[in-house]
């Protein structure tokens, strides 16, 4: 591909594990590649990849933090190890299926076959025999134990003592094995336990003291993490149902953004109330400020069909769009409701009021609406890869900023003779 200037690999994963791989691929500037956007590119390497299915591959940006977090993250959290498995894989089926996500990932993996040692609870009372001290004779026996240290000529050596390498295999020699009791009497570990082959996880997790499997999963182009969220919760609680000692939450970038939408809408409510608090102050009247502040419904209207129609999704950029566009859309409504508050003091009646009022001011409000919106294009057009992540603000002012203008007109002159 023309558009990739340098492709790396590194062999293993961040936990010692031999069977993964990771590329780092760098594309060309993006006006070397005119209509090639990395988006695209992540697409078309999907494509590629699909012959490969079973290696799991996942095409995602490049992690700079180093955590291994992705956008969407799910962790599945309960005691039972079986039925964790169970209820994860049946979310993992629903996160497969929506077209909101790619590339989705389970962090749960079979492990190498071992060799499990149940034992006997009732049995290993009557022998006197708990599990701390079989499972510390049984990893001395095979692991070894450091005991001592070897000094000679200045250096120092670890004296680690353990069974000869032909003695080393527990499954053949299990009824030869012996452990010590509370009174340090030798045990056979037949008699208090059996083997039992079977495959572990390769690795647990947990949360709060409590196991946890977790599903991770990039956004698709177009899709809000917000909506994915709402629509993965809402299958989960009517099509999967866990169970009462079970339970799910979104972690990473997802948790983040429900705190976002939280802090958010708190952010908003508090300039509703400060812009009205002002404006209150200033024209000392409840009621004028409500007929300015009529505007802000259109503004936020304007946004988000800007926002739909160019296919950005609501991130945390054009929340603080929508935010600024609180304080920006009132500005049109101050300038007709003040001059038309001048015109009724001079004697003139509302209705001449208020259309005198559009006449005169609908100049200035065209000229600060057009200038607000010719600064806002370099924002909305992303002039380079770092600025192409903030369009959607750019996006949601514009839009807010036409709607509030064109409605402005219409929209408070009503509610003003109202």
């Amino acid at each position: 591909n023309k558009e990739i200037k340098t492709v790396a690999m590194i062999l293993g994963g961040q936990n010692a594990q031999s069977n993964t791989a990771t590329y780092f691929v760098t594309m060309v500037p993006s006006k070397e590649r005119p209509g090639v956007t990395t988006t695209m590119m992540k697409t078309r390497t999907r494509e590629m990849l699909k012959p490969y299915a079973y290696a799991n591959p996942a095409v995602k940006d490049i992690d700079n933090v180093g955590g291994g977090q992705r956008p969407f993250s799910l962790n599945i959290i309960g005691q039972d190890p079986k039925k964790l498995e169970e209820y994860a894989r049946k979310v993992f089926e629903i996160a497969k299926a929506h077209k909101g996500l790619t590339d989705p990932d389970l962090d749960y993996r079979v492990g190498k076959p071992e060799l499990q040692v149940a034992i006997d609870k009732n049995k290993a009372d009557i022998f006197g025999v708990s599990t701390s001290q079989v499972g510390g004779e049984l990893r001395t026996q095979i692991e070894g134990l450091e005991t001592a240290k070897f000094r000679e000529l200045g250096e120092e050596y670890d004296v680690r003592v353990r069974l000869q390498p032909d003695q080393r295999d527990l499954k053949l020699g299990f009824n030869e094995t012996y452990v010590p009791n509370i009174n340090n009497n030798m045990v056979r570990l037949s008699d208090v336990a059996k083997a039992v082959e079977a495959r572990g996880p390769s690795k647990v997790t947990r949360q709060d003291r409590t196991r946890y499997i977790q599903i991770q999963a990039d956004i698709a182009p177009g899709a809000g993490i917000g909506n994915v969220m709402d629509d993965i919760k809402n299958a989960i609680e009517k099509d999967v149902k866990l169970p009462p000692d079970m339970s799910y939450r979104f972690v990473g970038q997802a948790e983040s953004f429900q705190e976002l939408g939280e802090s958010i809408a708190t952010a908003g409510t508090f300039a509703i109330l400060f812009i009205f608090l002002i404006l209150a102050s200033l024209y000392e009247s409840f009621i004028t400020p409500i007929t300015i502040m009529a505007a802000l419904p259109l503004a936020v209207c304007g946004a988000i069909l800007a926002l739909a129609v160019t296919g950005e999704s609501l991130n945390i950029f054009s929340m603080i769009g929508v935010i600024m566009l609180m304080g920006v859309a009132t500005k049109n409504s101050i300038l007709l409701v003040d001059y038309a508050n001048q015109k009724v003091g001079e004697g003139r009646d509302r209705v001449s009021a208020i259309i005198e009022a559009g006449r005169t001011r609908l100049r200035p409000i065209l000229m600060t609406s057009m200038a607000l919106v010719a600064g806002t294009i370099p924002i909305a057009i992303g002039l380079n890869e770092a600025s192409k992540q903030r369009t959607s603000m750019g996006i949601a002012i514009i839009g807010g900023l036409i709607s509030s203008t064109i409605l402005t007109l219409i929209v408070v002159p009503a509610v003003y003779l109202y």
